[in-house]
């Protein structure tokens, strides 16, 4: 041990480093009262978070868990082969236009439907309104495969408006079903 006064002694004590040191970044996450007022209708960007930045490898693990806890048909797959039909746009579709009312903000509008637009040609140009929450899964699997720059919340968003007003209960039951797994993601995913 050194004398007092001495350089040595009055030198600051090492510390060991931390064995888990803390991530440099935590992100937040929403909460599950969040989610269900979000699957009501309102605004929650928190939602996009548990997509962001996830990996693919941990993004196809959540979805192996979702569907081992039945939320998703264990035998679900979108059609690879399916092609968007020859001389369509997604700006000429029904559900572009249904949003483009539904949104009085034109940045808004504009920022949702370039998400949907982006999973549509992912989904080869299946209508949104008959898209189910695997479908959903599907595009954003191949969203961030691909790399593809997609806000997570504007699409959740948009695909949520889009089956809020259609008038059959499809839309009522996918809606039920994404909030089932939103909540389940955000269960398995640590901030």
């Amino acid at each position: 041990m050194a004398e007092p006064g001495t350089p040595q002694a009055d030198a600051e004590p090492s510390v060991a480093p931390a064995r888990n040191p803390a991530p440099a970044t935590s992100r937040e996450l929403p909460d599950l009262d969040g989610i269900a007022r979000w699957a009501r209708g309102e605004d929650y960007p928190l939602i996009g978070a548990l997509f962001e930045g996830l990996p693919l490898n941990r993004y196809d693990g959540l979805v192996t868990q979702i569907k081992k806890e039945e939320l998703l048909p264990q035998h679900w797959q979108v059609i690879s082969s399916r092609r968007a039909p020859d001389g369509v746009r997604f700006d000429d579709l029904y559900e572009a236009e249904l949003l483009r009312g539904h949104y009085r903000d034109p940045e808004l509008a504009r920022l949702r439907l370039d998400a949907l637009e982006v999973a549509w040609q992912e989904l080869r140009g299946k209508a949104p309104a008959l898209w189910t929450v695997a479908d959903v899964f599907a595009a954003i699997r191949r969203i961030i495969q691909k790399q593809r720059a997609v806000g997570f919340y504007d699409l959740l968003t948009a695909i949520r408006d889009v089956w809020m007003n259609l008038s059959l209960p499809h839309g009522r039951e996918q809606i039920e079903v994404l909030w089932a797994c939103l909540e389940f993601v955000r269960g398995k995913t640590r901030k």
